[in-house]
């Protein structure tokens, strides 16, 4: 190879940022070219700042510990957690999701407070995190859960009756019960009206690295001339109203 072909290929390496991430509909759809609508948005501030994007998928706590080793440059889309922080630094918010706990429609369940959620079983996904007082309680082994990698697992066991609760963002739940059961099965799902917890999601980039704050300050930027054109305030609006095939960035 040639000194300047090597050159080129550095360059182009370099200026590649290479994020983890996982199906997560509506956000994140691996099946379609452009990801979905969050990789959609990423991919736009970047190429704006004369950068590659490159996408994998992995579980989502695999993705956590690639990028504190420094195999991914960032992850999307997280809670921006205090357990997160301490591996990574957060962008400015995405957008914000609302977290609820998903149960059977023939069961009568109440709670209003964490403490209340003792008394249930409850479905989690691993990496992922519910809010601080929920992640705390689960942290302290104060609730009874089954834990596994797939979050459709939480979905089907809600179905079969094994647990009372699976807490997800609404959006993306209603969009996986879409996915995985009947329309008569779908009937049998639906969730409390008591919030868990509403954040904002946010892509991690891996922490103590200057070109990851290099990266995190690019995008922030970019992020920021989206958000002035009314572009992430359309995609908000098109989550919560369930029609995010129609959201579209702005020439």
């Amino acid at each position: 190879m040639c000194a300047a072909s090597a050159l080129t290929n550095h360059a182009w390496a370099y200026n590649t940022v290479r994020i983890g991430t996982g199906d997560w509909l509506p956000y994140v759809e691996q099946q379609r070219e452009d990801g979905g609508a969050l990789p959609r948005l990423v991919r736009e501030v970047f190429e704006a700042a004369g950068y590659r994007v490159e996408y994998v998928y992995y579980p989502w706590d695999r993705n956590l510990k690639m990028l504190e080793d420094g195999t991914l440059d960032a992850i999307l889309p997280y809670l921006c957690s205090t357990a997160r922080q301490r591996v990574s630094t957060c962008s400015d918010p995405l957008v914000s999701g609302d977290v609820v706990l998903f149960q059977r429609a023939d069961q009568v369940l109440n709670w209003s407070k964490i403490e209340d959620l003792r008394a249930f079983r409850i479905a989690t996904t691993l990496g992922f995190a519910y809010g601080t007082q929920f992640d705390a309680a689960l942290e302290q082994n104060l609730l009874q859960v089954q834990q596994s990698g797939k979050e459709e697992t939480g979905f089907r066991l809600l179905s079969l009756g094994r647990v009372d609760f699976y807490p997800q963002d609404r959006a993306a739940g209603y969009a996986m019960i879409n996915r995985l059961f009947s329309p008569e099965q779908r009937q049998q799902i639906t969730h409390h009206p008591t919030r868990l917890h509403r954040e904002p999601l946010h892509v991690l980039f891996r922490k103590n690295d200057p070109r990851a704050d290099t990266l995190r300050q690019v995008f922030n930027d970019g992020l920021r001339r989206l958000q002035r054109s009314g572009d992430v305030e359309r995609l908000q609006n098109a989550l919560n109203e369930g029609r995010i095939d129609q959201w579209l960035l702005q020439p």
